[in-house]
């Protein structure tokens, strides 16, 4: 099947354990940014069309958050099946949704901790000190999911080409063989006498 082991850590056992992160750190992650997302003054109308999207994103950013939380955690448990069914698409769907979900989460951070923002320069810096750390080891990974991926698409196209290859031989060797025991039976049977 391949080798296993990348870097001297176990590949199966680290893709899982991404998988498990990633559902823990969702949960963490959503239950301390709560209240800090959103605007509570989200009734009133902003004229200034210039931060008209700015101000539309950080009003709905405890929706989105919330959506993008529940995508990501069924997202994960997906990639828990596969790496029991050993399907490659749900690893690499895996890896494709959380670097979005990380990039959607950097903008929101982005928006939703500027100047107007009343919190505590502390949790400002604990909030980034947080996204920058689960993204290091989302990266992290990454790279053995990836690899994973990798191993289980190989292993199933040899699987394919291997099933492949024997379809087409076992008609030609059916009809070989079909044509060997035919003139196996035609040569054992007596000639035939004929009568005058």
């Amino acid at each position: 099947m391949g080798n296993q082991h990348w870097l001297g850590i176990n590949i199966p056992l680290s893709t899982f354990l991404s998988g498990v992160f990633t559902i823990v750190v969702t949960n963490m992650f959503f239950v301390f940014e709560n209240k800090y997302l959103g605007d509570p003054n989200c009734t009133r109308q902003n004229q200034d069309k210039t931060f008209l999207i700015q101000y539309h994103i950080i009003c709905w950013s405890f929706k989105i958050t919330l959506f993008l939380s529940i995508i990501t955690i069924l997202i994960s448990c997906l990639l828990l099946y596969s790496i029991f069914a050993k399907i490659y698409q749900g690893m690499v769907l895996y890896v494709i949704w959380i670097i979005f979900y990380e990039a959607v989460n950097t903008l929101l951070q982005t928006l939703t901790n500027n100047p107007e923002n009343k919190s505590p320069k502390e949790v400002k810096f604990l909030r980034w000190f947080g996204l920058i750390s689960r993204i290091s080891i989302h990266g992290f990974c990454i790279c053995f999911v990836t690899k994973y991926a990798h191993i289980m698409y190989k292993k199933q196209m040899q699987s394919v080409i291997t099933s492949y290859n024997l379809s087409l031989s076992l008609p030609m060797w059916t009809q070989s063989e079909r044509d060997h025991s035919t003139h196996i039976c035609q040569s054992s049977y007596p000639p035939q006498i004929h009568r005058k």
